[in-house]
C-alpha cells in the first residue's frame, strides 16, 4: 500500500457479505480477508467497511460490528450508517462536505477491493445484475480512491455500452487479479495489467460440525438456478437438468455409493422460488422412487461448513462454480456441469482438466444428456 504514506483506517470491500444465501459469495468474504491481509492490503489496525444509507439523520444509527478470527488474527467489519441524501448528492454532482462524518469516513477508506461476486464483472446474468455489482466501484472512481479487483472471473459482456463500461473501470484499478485465462486477450487490448492466482474461497478454511459423512460417498450440488429453468436472462436453457440429475443419483446409488444432495446458494427460511439450491435438492430428492442410500442435506450451513462436507467426498459434482472451488481446493475429484465458460477456465487454471471435468448444460437434448453421464462415468472411472 505504499512506504511513507499514512495508513487510513478503513478498506471497503465492495461485496463483503458472509451471510449471503449463496454460500459461494459469502466464502469470496471470508477468503477476501486472508487474501487482502496476505497481500497486504489489509493491515493491523485497519477495519473492513461496509457503508449503508439511511434517511434517518435525526437519528443516530449505531454502528454493527462483527468480528472474524482468522488464524491468530481477529478482524473487525464495521457496518456504518451516512447519510441517504449526502450519498446522492454524491453520486450525481460528486460534492461533499468534507467535515461532516460522510466526509470524515470517505478521507479514511484507503482502498475499495471489489469481488462482484466472483463472476459477477459480467452481463452474463443481465444488464441489472452487472450494474448491481459497481455502486462501490463507481464510488471509488468518483473519490479517487484506489480500486482493487479481487481475484474472479471477468466477462463475457454481450452488450457492447457494458464492455466499454468494463473497461474503463478495469483501466482505473490499480491492481487486477484473475482467477481464470478466459478474459485475457480483452485484457491485453485493454492495456490492463494482471495477476493470475487462486480464487478467493481458497483462502476459506473448512469447518467442522455435528455431522457423520458416510465413507466413499458422492456429492452432487443441484442448482436451483438450473432446476427452476425461470432465471433472469438464462430462462429456458435447462428443460433437462432435472432427468440429468436424477439419472446421475441413480447411476451413483447403483454404484453402491451414498449420495448426498449438497445446496450451496440458498435462504433456508425463505427459498427464492427461480434460484433456491435448497428446493431444487428437495425436489430432486422428491422425485425419486426409491431413496435408498440418498442423504439430503437439508441444514442451514456457513460456507465454511458446507465446504467442510464437500471436503470429505469421495467425488462430487457441482453446477455452482464456487461449490466446484469447494472440491478443487480440498483436493475431491471434482466434474463441474457449466452453463457459462467461466467452468472451464477455473478448471484449467487450478490445474485440471476444464475439456475432461466440465461439460456444458446449456439447451442439451436427450441424447446429450446420455453422452454428459458417459462424460463423467469416465472420469469418474480414471480417477
Amino acid at each position: 500500500m505504499g512506504t511513507g504514506k499514512k495508513i487510513k483506517k478503513y478498506v471497503l470491500i465492495s461485496g463483503f457479505d458472509t451471510h449471503d444465501n449463496n454460500r459461494g459469495t459469502a466464502a469470496l468474504g471470508y477468503g477476501a480477508i486472508s487474501f487482502c491481509a496476505q497481500k497486504g492490503y489489509l493491515t493491523d489496525g485497519q477495519e473492513i467497511l461496509t457503508l449503508r444509507t439511511t434517511k434517518k439523520i435525526w437519528k443516530h444509527q449505531e454502528d454493527i460490528i462483527e468480528e472474524y478470527k482468522i488464524g491468530d488474527k481477529v478482524w473487525c467489519h464495521r457496518i456504518k450508517y451516512v447519510s441517504a441524501y449526502a450519498h446522492k448528492i454524491l453520486k450525481t454532482i460528486g460534492i461533499y462536505i468534507p467535515f461532516s462524518t460522510y466526509g470524515k469516513i470517505i478521507r479514511e477508506i484507503q482502498l475499495v477491493a471489489a469481488i462482484n461476486g466472483g463472476d459477477g464483472f459480467s452481463d452474463i446474468y443481465g444488464r441489472q445484475t452487472f450494474y448491481n455489482r459497481l455502486p462501490d466501484i463507481k464510488f471509488a472512481m468518483k473519490m479517487e480512491i484506489p480500486l482493487v479487483f479481487l481475484p474472479q472471473t471477468l466477462g463475457p459482456f454481450e452488450e457492447e455500452s457494458n464492455y466499454k463500461l468494463a473497461e474503463n473501470i478495469l483501466k482505473y484499478a490499480t491492481k487486477v487479479f484473475i482467477r481464470d485465462d478466459k478474459f485475457v486477450e480483452q485484457l491485453n487490448k485493454m492495456g490492463v495489467d494482471y495477476t493470475e492466482t487462486k480464487d478467493l474461497s481458497a483462502y476459506m478454511q473448512p469447518e467442522s460440525w455435528d455431522i457423520e459423512i458416510k465413507t466413499n460417498s458422492v456429492g452432487i450440488n443441484v442448482s436451483g438456478l438450473c432446476y427452476s429453468n425461470t432465471f433472469r436472462s438464462l430462462r429456458g436453457l435447462f428443460s433437462l437438468y432435472p432427468d440429468l440429475i436424477e439419472r446421475l443419483i441413480v447411476y451413483f446409488r447403483n454404484e453402491g455409493k451414498t449420495v448426498y444432495l449438497i445446496p450451496h446458494s440458498y435462504h433456508y427460511d425463505d427459498p427464492e422460488p427461480s434460484n433456491d439450491d435448497i428446493d431444487a435438492c428437495r425436489m430432486a430428492y422428491n422425485r425419486l422412487e426409491d431413496k435408498t442410500n440418498v442423504i439430503l442435506l437439508d441444514d442451514d450451513l456457513t460456507s465454511p461448513q458446507i465446504k467442510y462436507v464437500i471436503s470429505k467426498m469421495s467425488f462430487f459434482i457441482g453446477t455452482r462454480m464456487h461449490s466446484n472451488f469447494a472440491a478443487i481446493y480440498t483436493h475431491v475429484p471434482v466434474f463441474g456441469l457449466a452453463y457459462s465458460y467461466k467452468f472451464a477456465g477455473a478448471f484449467d487454471a487450478n490445474g485440471l482438466s476444464g475439456e475432461k471435468q466440465t461439460a456444458m448444460i446449456n439447451n442439451i437434448t436427450a441424447e446429450d444428456v446420455e453422452n454428459i453421464i458417459t462424460k463423467i462415468v469416465k472420469f469418474y472411472k480414471s480417477i
